[in-house]
């Protein structure tokens, strides 16, 4: 009885990381792109494509994964500072 519940958890967690490196290969290819998302914060009155932080938020937020949105949202609030109503504009952009 032990054994099968190991074989059968080894099973579902190698089919999830299967299924989560599938998903951030093609993601990049079917979602919209990162760009987008970096020149509307690149276009903003005060810019705030200072440093690299803005552009790792758009490209998580355009990566496809579960949760990308709020990812991208929590780097450019909490980590790049950007104000919360851009922030959530550029993250849908991506």
């Amino acid at each position: 009885m032990n054994s099968t519940f190991r074989a059968r958890l080894s099973a579902v967690v190698g089919a999830a990381a299967l299924i989560a490196g599938g998903a951030l290969i093609a993601a990049p290819a079917a979602q919209a792109d990162g760009p987008s998302c970096a020149a509307y914060l690149a276009a903003s009155p005060t810019p705030n494509r200072a440093n690299d932080l803005n552009s790792l938020g758009c490209l998580a937020g355009a990566s496809g994964v579960p949760l990308a949105e709020q990812l991208c949202n929590l780097v450019q609030n909490d980590v790049a500072q950007v104000r919360a109503d851009r922030a959530a504009n550029a993250c849908k952009l991506a």
